[in-house]
């Protein structure tokens, strides 16, 4: 308790639940969104902090060469440990996140969405002694999966206790009387990056 992780892609599936169980487990958290422009940035910044988020920074902060120094001042001058760094997006933006860890920190990787390659600096495990290590939560489903259906509950639960905020959704009709455009401008904004909440089609008439 008291201890702090960083995260980028914090606004994800992942990042969101990240943030409110770390609130629950009393962990302090650093959560790297994308950059976006006025009222839309602060829209999201706040929302990250309803959840729980206790930093709020976007990506182009975190490759500041100052920003270790900001780090150190929001961990109490680094007397506040940060251990774990959560990467989704890999290259440049997990090696920051990896830069602010203390010494013996682990750095989780679970997505690649940047599609570059980590690139580790001999000094990061020789001096610093860090871990980094891959999770694909389908394997972990696979080698475990009573651990699965354990975690699925216990969420549900939080869920249905108010407790736990899924992702946003947006609903997407789909009936005899959609039209094709429709349906394929809603894939396209999947794929555009910058969403107001994952796309569910809602099936009607079909």
């Amino acid at each position: 308790e008291g201890d702090w992780f960083i995260q980028n892609g914090a606004n994800s599936g992942v990042g969101r639940a990240a943030i409110q169980l770390g609130k629950m487990w009393g962990l302090k958290s650093i959560c790297v969104v994308r950059e976006r422009e006025g009222a839309e940035g602060e829209a999201l910044k706040k929302e990250m902090q309803e959840l729980g988020a206790t930093v709020v920074v976007n990506d182009e902060e975190i490759m500041d060469k100052g920003f270790g120094e900001r780090v150190k001042e929001w961990t109490n001058g680094g007397r506040e440990p940060l251990q774990l760094a959560l990467n989704c997006v890999g290259g440049d933006a997990g090696m920051a996140l990896a830069k602010t860890l203390d010494e013996g920190g682990t750095m989780v990787t679970y997505g690649a969405m940047g599609r570059s390659p980590l690139r580790l600096g001999a000094g990061m495990l020789i001096f610093k002694d860090l871990r980094f290590l891959g999770f694909w939560v389908s394997k972990w489903g696979d080698r475990f999966p009573d651990e699965r259906e354990k975690t699925i509950d216990e969420i549900l639960g939080l869920i249905r206790d108010g407790k736990f905020k899924d992702v946003p959704m947006v609903e997407v009709p789909w009936s005899y009387e959609t039209k094709k455009e429709e349906l394929l401008d809603a894939v396209q904004v999947t794929l555009e990056g910058f969403r107001k909440g994952k796309g569910i089609f809602k099936f009607g008439n079909t």
